[in-house]
């Protein structure tokens, strides 16, 4: 039990802290798709970095692409009455019921990466990350450009019902229809962002589809490096469709010079996490901030892959 002297002492010290300009240290929740993944990953540590460099504590808790686990990681955020809450959605609705908690308990909150329905909004301060489904139509004008606008594709798409998925994939097939091209899909798979996963239905894909794969949109680079590991084995002496993927990373970047993608399109995650924290420094000291904050995005062909850097 602490002695009455010693809460004295506590309170006074804050105080002289406080009027020194010192101020107390804040803590954010911060509820991550995962702990260990390509893109997630880096975006992690920048964020990391940049609240240390800040002085914000960060609360770090990882869904593991678990949208059950996340709700629950949500709702311990708003118990622990924490300074902020910086959320990374893997479903668009599940999460509006904790973020309607937090804002009751007056703890503002921003989604990080991946968009939630419009519900949300009235939740949440800001929404900081790339804009997904401007990823999906700058997809389909690339793949439009490698096909001079006909043939049939697949797509192989994220996590079913996450938010990046819906809106990079709605991106893709609205963009198509407005420009009435006479692209075909012959099928659209989920494969969760994960390369051994992609791997697997891609050989089913190949061995329904054949040769009618004319090209091929990848919701990020993982998944497209598991479509080109299915086409060698299949057809080794054959080229690859064109690939357009998502994220830029340094393998889509040599398979983009070596020719087996087409296209890939660079959001940076350090961006992503540092932009994250930064929004929400600004809102722990009172700032206001715009509800959309995006990242930059570069599609990126064999005519600038050696002017661009990838992003991790």
């Amino acid at each position: 039990m602490i002695g009455k002297k010693s809460m004295i002492y506590v309170a006074a010290t804050a105080a002289i802290l406080a009027s020194a300009g010192v101020a107390q240290a804040k803590t954010v929740c911060y509820v991550t798709a995962a702990d260990s993944h390509a893109y997630a990953t880096p975006a992690n540590v920048a964020l990391q970095e940049r609240a240390d460099e800040l002085g914000i504590e960060i609360l770090n808790l990882s869904q593991d692409f678990d949208v059950q686990k996340g709700t629950e990681q949500l709702n311990t955020c708003v118990a622990r009455g924490v300074d902020g809450i910086i959320l990374w959605p893997l479903d668009p609705q599940a999460y509006i019921p904790g973020l309607a908690r937090a804002q009751q308990s007056n703890i503002p909150s921003i989604l990080i990466n991946s968009p939630m329905a419009e519900q949300a909004n009235q939740f949440i301060k800001s929404f900081t990350g790339p804009d997904v489904y401007e990823e999906g139509e700058m997809a389909a004008d690339a793949l439009s450009t490698a096909m001079d606008g006909k043939g049939s594709v697949v797509i192989i798409a994220g996590q079913a019902g996450n938010g990046t998925t819906i809106g990079r994939v709605g991106g893709f097939v609205d963009r198509l229809k407005e420009v009435n091209s006479d692209i075909e899909v012959l099928d659209t798979v989920n494969a969760d962002f994960d390369q051994q996963k992609a791997l697997v239905v891609s050989r089913d894909l190949i061995t329904r589809f054949g040769d009618k794969i004319m090209g091929v949109y990848a919701n990020d680079d993982t998944m497209a490096r598991g479509f080109i590991d299915a086409w060698k084995e299949a057809n080794p002496s054959e080229p690859t469709p064109p690939i357009v993927g998502i994220n830029g990373q340094k393998d889509a970047f040599e398979s983009i010079r070596s020719g087996e993608m087409y296209a890939t399109i660079v959001q940076s995650p350090v961006e992503d996490g540092k932009l994250a924290i930064n929004t929400m420094a600004e809102i722990l000291d009172g700032k206001e901030v715009d509800s959309r904050l995006p990242i930059p995005l570069t599609v990126v062909t064999m005519e600038n892959v050696n002017s661009v850097e990838p992003a991790f």
